[in-house]
């Protein structure tokens, strides 16, 4: 995603091509007089023409605003901006042509009108190359190190270490590496590879690069659940295991293969990194991270929260740092296997909350409701009790519609953490639930899950919609229905304006 340039910047980005337009009226001014072709044009000839393109030099400015031109210093390709630049010039030049036919200036040269087109795309396509280097540079000498852990000492880590991290040394620092025995070439042994999360909570480091020469799925999967709880990179050289995802990014290095490798796969949308899985996949990684996510939270994404994240980036950290923000409506899973995650399915808050309330009893966890009303919350136990036998609920508490005092908000905690459960199933809607999950990660502790209505319909309060309408992505219309008043104006406009994305992709 394309960083976004700050208005001052912008502006100056807007002034400098108005500027290159008015230049390259005169340059094909001068090639007009040069070039003897056609009748003759003399320096009057120009400067009687000129207000035309000051007019032109405006309205080109406006529509390259328009087309999102100076949203961001960087280019997305010589070729694809080369044609976007082109089509709107002839925009461009259609608009002077209607000027001149309505203003009767027929004695307007047309062969200037063509050295104006193609002077104006060459220029300003030249000035947003050069913009778009400079603004690297600029970005490459103020990046931050990236501070690397390579786990292994055998050939391949040493290998990598002389190679890649030494050559790269303004890119990359080098915090040391873990391995069963010290190595004489590797410098700042840290300890061995199971000592990973002790030396991972006291140095900090960006990126793990597994150099092992020999690997097993099991042991990857633990260094890779590790470095996702703290949202570290994992890269691997050279196996490659099947257990990986098949979305992982691959590149070489001084002729080394590197394979990132992630627990689970993530689609951008709108900003926000919408996991790739199916209900089995989520059930399955709940399950063996429960205890290494305690005090974390999992949001879960529809097109509403998506669109809200979107526009509010401080509500888009929050999804972000989620342990997992999975696709609850149907439009972003379809998105997903759009853009080639073929695995990608929808998990829905209520299914989940059902699915994980089924297998429960057996696993012994304990679940605790946070949200609705008492009235809500006293149907909610009563279904659940007879739905699944068996199941533990540590207690439920159903929060003023107010901002708790401090005071108020410690006891609650406090008292959910004195109840030991596994689960907190936060039903107070979106975006109330995913901003108080992130104010209290780290004090509650066990996993957060914001269900949103997951509560009302499980007690029975709200009913779902019906599965072919669930199925055909139209579940939003049918509650809809039942609560216009509340839901018209959210689905209108993050609908609309989750539409108008898709159509900019």
């Amino acid at each position: 995603m394309l960083r976004k340039t700050p208005g001052p910047i912008a502006l100056l980005n807007g002034m400098a091509d108005f500027v290159l337009l008015l230049l390259s009226f005169f340059l094909a001014g001068l090639l007009r007089m040069v070039i003897p072709l056609g009748s003759r044009f003399l320096p009057v000839d120009l400067s009687r023409f000129f207000p035309i393109a000051l007019i032109y030099a405006v309205v080109m400015v406006l529509c390259y605003a328009q087309t999102n031109c100076y949203r961001s210093l960087h280019c997305s390709g010589l070729f694809r901006d080369g044609f976007r630049l082109a089509v709107v010039n002839i925009l461009g030049l259609a608009l002077v042509g209607a000027v001149l036919f309505v203003f009767r200036l027929s004695q307007f040269s047309r062969l200037l009108l063509l050295y104006f087109y193609l002077l104006t795309t060459l220029l300003i396509l030249m000035k947003r190359q050069l913009v778009d280097r400079l603004a690297a540079v600029h970005e490459h000498r103020k990046k931050e190190h990236t501070n690397v852990l390579i786990i292994g000492s055998a050939d391949t880590a040493r290998q990598y270490y002389t190679n890649i991290v030494r050559r790269k040394h303004f890119e990359m620092h080098y915090v040391g590496y873990l391995a069963e025995q010290p190595s004489p070439v590797l410098p700042n042994y840290l300890g061995k590879e199971g000592e990973l999360r002790k030396v991972l909570q006291s140095v900090a480091v960006d990126q793990i690069i597994v150099a092992q020469d020999t690997q097993s799925a099991v042991q990857l999967q633990h260094i890779i659940a590790i470095a996702d709880t703290y949202k570290i990179c994992v890269s691997v050289i050279p196996v490659y295991n099947s257990f990986v995802g098949g979305r992982s990014q691959t590149h070489m290095e001084e002729g080394l293969r590197l394979i990132e490798v992630k627990m689970m796969d993530t689609c951008n949308i709108m900003g926000v990194d919408i996991a790739v899985t199916d209900m089995e996949k989520t059930i399955r990684t709940i399950e063996e991270k429960l205890e290494e996510w305690r005090g974390r939270y999992i949001c879960v994404a529809n097109v509403h929260t998506t669109v809200t994240a979107h526009r509010d980036k401080a509500y888009q950290a929050i999804q972000q740092r989620a342990a997992m923000a999975l696709p609850d409506g149907g439009p972003l899973s379809q998105y997903s296997r759009e853009q080639g995650y073929t695995e990608a399915r929808r998990v829905t808050g209520p299914d989940l909350m059902q699915e994980i309330l089924k297998i429960s009893p057996q696993k012994k966890w304990r679940h605790y409701f946070y949200g609705a009303t008492p009235e809500t919350l006293k149907l909610l136990e009563q279904k659940i009790r007879q739905r699944y036998p068996g199941i533990l609920i540590a207690g439920m508490y159903s929060p003023p519609f107010r901002t708790l005092t401090p005071r108020e908000d410690a006891a609650c905690v406090e008292q959910i953490n004195a109840a030991h459960p596994d689960f907190v199933w936060v039903g107070l809607g979106a975006p109330k639930q995913e901003l108080w999950m992130a104010a209290h990660e780290g004090e509650v502790h066990a996993l957060m899950i914001g269900v949103g209505a997951a509560f009302d319909y499980e007690a029975g309060n709200i009913r779902r919609a019906p599965l072919w309408m669930q199925r055909r992505n139209l579940e939003w219309l049918y509650r809809l229905m039942q609560d216009p008043r509340r839901l018209f104006k959210r689905y209108f406009t993050t609908n609309l304006s989750y539409l108008w994305w898709r159509c900019r992709q």
